[in-house]
């Protein structure tokens, strides 16, 4: 008789309710396929952000901005869900490459303030389009019908994936919980 190895997750939060849960093949697991998604449009716009000097993330900020106006560091981070070291490290490139201007808080020198110049504004209208193009195909394939569902359920799954990510913080290897703690004090007070 062999016996059937589990692997310790001790680190990761216990759900005696998910213990006999079956876990269908990689291919059809929800996490996969929006993984696979996610590289396809990566793949789909990667020519146009080569050109501009993007990838999916900074596009995303720069639409971000280009309907906001106006947008703070932190701000950014919790639309994005990165952390502000990546967040900081992003908006200084997308400044290097003339951009968007990054200026301090009027009420408070700590908060940093992106807004996109013209050139910016230029290629976040193109980044929204290219978007706009790749949302019509998918819509068109999930289906009018679906798509408020099909939002929903993403919407949901976001907050829940977020509530977990905030749960493990304490239960987290020593390394990441500095880095949780970390990022989320300079979400919540950016420099």
């Amino acid at each position: 008789m062999t016996k059937t190895l589990k692997p310790n997750l001790s680190p990761l939060p216990h759900n005696p309710d998910n213990q006999q849960a079956t876990l269908p093949m990689l291919v059809d697991r929800v996490s996969f396929m929006i993984h696979r998604i996610g590289e396809h449009m990566a793949r789909i716009c990667n020519p146009w952000f080569q050109e501009w000097g993007l990838d999916l993330v900074t596009s995303r900020m720069m639409v971000a901005l280009l309907e906001r106006e106006t947008m703070t560091a932190g701000e950014i981070v919790k639309i994005m869900a990165l952390p502000q070291s990546t967040i900081s490290h992003q908006l200084k490139r997308l400044e290097g490459l003339g951009y968007l201007t990054r200026t301090v808080g009027a009420d408070d020198s700590r908060i940093v303030v992106a807004r996109l110049t013209e050139r910016g504004l230029d290629v976040a209208q193109r980044s929204n389009q290219l978007s706009r193009t790749v949302v019509t195909q998918l819509v068109s394939a999930i289906g009018e019908d679906d798509l408020d569902r099909v939002r929903a359920a993403l919407k949901r799954a976001d907050v829940a994936l977020e509530a977990m990510f905030d749960a493990t913080a304490a239960s987290a290897p020593r390394s990441r919980r500095k880095r949780q703690s970390a990022d989320k004090a300079r979400s919540e007070n950016p420099h």
